[in-house]
């Protein structure tokens, strides 16, 4: 990936919660860049600190140490210019989905009358066209979540965080909305922060992987992913894409959290 300007600094963060046994230290020293118009992963087991680290960015936790910038700026609280997706989709059941979408317009003061085509555009762009007035619990978890990320999407934020968006899902909504993001981000070149357990989709989705360790949660390495875009199933068939996943699961076994006995 051609580097362009850097977007995000994360500077030695650390993160130290109190519990009744003592201090759990959940990030260590992190230190990381983000560039505009990049797809970087934050690859690792559970418990190693990406949901915290997640949250650091977002302005919905404070680092116990060091400090993030955004566009220079220093994150005190959520930024506006930043949408968020839970692996949890977090939608209102009492709400349908078109308002459900339309919720930031309320959050950030906006005309909602400004923004109802760009929320059926995107509901169209991921297939929930004709679902507009049904309630979540009508949905099944995939359209659910395809939801949640058009209201991510809604004010067309510069910085797209994402939080195992897709963990919950079954393989194959799994793989579609893959596909879809990838070209989301072929489209529009969003600055995306991608957090997965899952090393194939880590490989087919970003232009960094990031890869984190436990206890404390911590970088262990940065790997660029030299494959071709747009990318497409396929891609997973081939001896490159093989080659970053066995690198990867090899690194996770030598950190003693995979197991292959």
């Amino acid at each position: 990936m051609a580097k362009t300007d850097i977007y995000v600094t994360i500077d030695d963060v650390g993160r130290v919660y109190p519990s009744p046994h003592g201090e759990v230290v959940a990030l260590q020293a992190i230190n990381l860049t983000l560039h505009k118009q990049e797809f970087l992963s934050i690859l690792g087991p559970s418990g190693c600190g990406k949901s915290t680290l997640l949250k650091c960015l977002a302005g919905l936790e404070n680092p116990s140490s060091g400090k993030i910038l955004i566009g220079g700026k220093p994150v005190l609280s959520p930024p506006d210019d930043m949408g968020v997706v839970f692996q949890s989709d977090i939608l209102l059941d009492w709400r349908n989905i078109l308002d459900n979408v339309l919720l930031v317009t309320e959050f950030r003061r906006l005309k909602r009358a400004d923004y109802l085509d760009k929320a059926h555009a995107l509901l169209a762009r991921f297939g929930l066209s004709g679902f507009e007035n049904r309630h979540p619990w009508e949905l099944s978890g995939g359209m659910r979540q395809r939801a949640s990320i058009c209201r991510a999407l809604l004010d067309d934020p510069e910085l797209l965080l994402m939080d195992e968006p897709f963990g919950a899902l079954d393989a194959m909504t799994r793989d579609d909305l893959n596909l879809e993001l990838a070209r989301l981000w072929q489209d529009t070149k969003k600055t995306i922060m991608f957090i997965t357990h899952s090393i194939p989709e880590a490989v087919f989705l970003s232009d960094r992987i990031v890869v984190m360790s436990r206890n404390p949660g911590r970088i262990e390495e940065i790997i660029d992913i030299d494959l071709p875009r747009p990318r497409h199933l396929s891609l997973r068939e081939t001896p490159e894409f093989g080659k970053y996943v066995a690198y990867l699961r090899q690194h996770f076994m030598q950190l003693g959290i995979l197991h292959d006995d």
